[in-house]
């Protein structure tokens, strides 16, 4: 039985289709590859580096077709993507070479990665631990990121949250954790459940902000920076921002 992270290739296989070329333009109409919802952020958190970009060595959670890590390379920075979307790697390939950049992606699962002597001066989650919905499987994210992340590293994250006025209706159910489920044809997807006749599947995890801070100081990281930003839909998620180091074991 698939995590219910892993059914978002199906996503990409229909962006791909579509002629789409990033995640983002599924419901930004504004959002190109190089226009993506992180890049704001992203820009403020590198010019805010006290050090030269060139050469600093960066991993991207949950990298999709490439935007962030293109962004990254373009930038001088040595870049690795992850993924378990075989299709968004396919792409994310096809968008770094299309742009004569070089960017390592691997298929890989950061909440089941092994140990390994890479390390990495920044680690980028651009709305990937949102899509983390079981606590154990977060904690093997964070825990994972916490191990890869260097000494005097950044941990950046753009994560969407729930708040008082979020509206959750339709095909979607929200529990009292913040487990956001979506109506599914059947029980394909670990942790699916019934609602009268119809199957639902566990989708996001909308923690609140003081429940985010939280769980990064509980995986052994400090926020060194926080906002939280609402979107053009008030009654969706808001979108918080974090920089976060990571103390000494």
């Amino acid at each position: 039985m698939s995590r219910s992270y892993q059914a978002d290739d199906r996503v990409f296989q229909k962006l791909r289709a579509a002629g789409k070329t990033s995640w983002d333009e599924q419901a930004d109409p504004h959002a190109t590859f190089d226009r993506f919802v992180m890049r704001p952020f992203l820009e403020e958190s590198l010019a805010a580096l006290t050090k030269p970009l060139h050469g600093l060595s960066a991993l991207e959670i949950g990298c999709g077709s490439g935007p962030i890590a293109c962004f990254l390379a373009a930038h001088g920075l040595e870049v690795r993507g992850i993924d378990v979307a075989p299709t968004a790697l396919e792409m994310a390939r096809q968008h770094a070479a299309a742009r004569g950049l070089t960017v390592r992606f691997d298929a890989a699962d950061i909440c089941l990665l092994p140990e390994q002597p890479d390390r990495y001066d920044l680690i980028i989650d651009g709305h990937c631990l949102h899509c983390i919905v079981q606590d154990d499987h977060r904690s093997g994210a964070l825990g994972s990121i916490h191990r890869l992340l260097k000494p005097g590293g950044l941990f950046l994250i753009e994560t969407m949250i729930a708040h008082e006025g979020l509206v959750v209706a339709g095909n979607y159910r929200i529990d009292a954790e913040g487990v956001l489920s979506i109506k599914v044809e059947g029980p394909g997807i670990d942790g699916a459940f019934m609602v009268g006749d119809e199957w639902f599947a566990p989708y996001r995890r909308l923690r609140t902000a003081a429940q985010m801070a939280a769980e990064l100081a509980d995986a052994g990281f400090v926020v060194q920076f926080q906002r939280v930003t609402s979107q053009a839909d008030a009654r969706k998620p808001m979108l918080m921002q974090i920089r976060a180091g990571a103390l000494s074991a």
